[in-house]
């Protein structure tokens, strides 16, 4: 069989043409997939707030957050749900926008998550899950608390997020930054389900006074 090398010389060019735009499309069609939002609603506890200038204060400052929104304040027991997106705002950026409403009013909130491990317990979980909570990418950011040991229940307290406007976001502490190396499958993780509050159960009065 006689090959036209002409022929084929000239199909070879033409792929060459359109392969960037071939290549093209398909960039555009990745980038036109829909953002799926991860839009936890979290119990944000803290100290100090006890009347409808607290309310306030909280609603307004939450509501400076992109994504966030303040679903209800309860002064009785002093805590905030609120439901956000964590991939635009982190846990700690809510946090702090709590602990911000506060200095508003002379006070000095202490804002805390409740965070459980069920199977902490079991077998040699709870020195692994330690080694986790003690890791130098939280500590800078939170100090884990003990309030119920024996039920892998613990308070998750916010240090000071210095916030840099020029940084993007989210920044400071995040929910995976538990969630991921205590949940996810091993060898990324401990394979250990865990949960942040989302529901006022009360496991925070074991905490110590203060």
């Amino acid at each position: 069989m006689k090959i036209n090398f002409t022929r084929v010389f000239a199909l070879f060019a033409l792929t060459l043409v359109l392969m960037p735009k071939m290549g093209l499309a398909a960039d555009e069609e990745t980038s036109d997939q829909p953002y799926k939002p991860h839009t936890p609603t979290l119990i944000f506890y803290l100290s100090g707030a006890d009347g409808q200038k607290d309310m306030d204060a909280i609603r307004a400052s939450v509501g400076k957050l992109s994504s966030a929104s303040t679903l209800e304040v309860n002064t009785t027991r002093s805590f905030a749900r609120v439901r956000f997106d964590s991939h635009v705002v982190s846990y700690h950026q809510v946090a702090q926008a709590i602990a911000d409403a506060g200095k508003t009013l002379g006070k000095n909130y202490d804002t805390y998550l409740i965070f459980s491990v069920p199977a902490y317990g079991l077998s040699d979980n709870a020195a692994k899950v330690d080694a986790i909570f003690a890791g130098k990418r939280l500590n800078t950011r939170v100090t884990v608390k003990p309030l119920d040991p024996s039920k892998g229940i613990f308070s998750i307290h916010f240090l000071p997020l210095e916030f840099d406007p020029n940084a993007p976001s989210p920044q400071g502490f995040n929910g995976g930054h538990l969630h991921h190396p205590i949940s996810d499958p091993p060898p990324r993780g401990l394979g250990l389900p865990s949960t942040y509050a989302a529901s006022d159960d009360g496991r925070d009065k074991a905490l110590p006074p203060k």
